[in-house]
C-alpha cells in the first residue's frame, strides 16, 4: 500500500518553473467626460460625452457603466443620439445614469455615450463621476483592468 501511494505521488508531480510567467502588460485605456460647458450656469443644458482614448481604444466593443451626479444640481434630460451604428441602452434614476453600449466592430471614434442634463445649480458639473463596470474588446477580452479613471 505504501509503495502504491509513493508511486501515485511521484506520477502526479509536474516540473515547476522557478519564476511564474508575468501577464502581458495591458495597453492603457482612458475614459473621459467631455462637457459642452464646464462652467454651466443654472437654467442651461449640459451635454456630457463619454469618450474612450488610448492606443487600444478602437478595439473596445462593449461597455457597461454608471454616470453619477448630484441630483440637487443636475437633472437628467435625455440620452443624446450618436450616429455610429452602436446599440445603446440607458436606465436613468436620480443621481445615477446606468448605460450599456455595444459596437461589434469597436467604437472606432472613441465616443461611447452621450447624455444631456438640465443644470439646476451652478457648480454642479463638478459632481459628475464615471464608473466603468465592464469593458470588453471585439476579441472578447476583458479591457476593464487597463482603464485609467475618467477625468471631467
Amino acid at each position: 500500500m505504501v509503495g502504491l501511494t509513493a508511486l501515485v505521488l511521484v506520477a502526479c508531480t509536474e516540473p515547476r518553473s522557478e519564476r511564474p510567467a508575468a501577464p502581458p502588460a495591458p495597453a492603457s485605456l482612458e475614459t473621459r467626460l467631455e462637457l459642452s460647458d464646464s462652467t454651466a450656469r443654472a437654467g442651461t443644458e449640459l451635454r456630457v460625452l463619454v469618450r474612450l482614448g488610448g492606443k487600444s481604444s478602437p478595439g473596445v466593443a462593449s461597455v457597461t457603466a454608471r454616470l453619477g451626479y448630484d441630483s440637487t444640481g443636475l437633472r437628467f434630460v435625455a440620452e443624446d443620439t450618436l450616429r455610429d451604428g452602436a446599440t445603446r441602452v440607458v436606465n436613468p434614476t436620480p443621481g445615477v445614469v446606468r448605460f450599456a453600449a455595444i459596437a461589434p466592430n469597436g467604437f472606432t471614434d472613441g465616443q461611447i455615450y452621450a447624455v444631456r442634463f438640465a443644470v439646476l445649480r451652478a457648480g454642479a458639473v463638478a459632481s459628475l463621476r464615471l464608473v466603468v463596470d465592464e469593458m470588453h474588446t471585439a476579441a472578447r477580452s476583458d479591457a476593464t483592468a487597463a482603464l485609467i479613471p475618467a477625468k471631467p
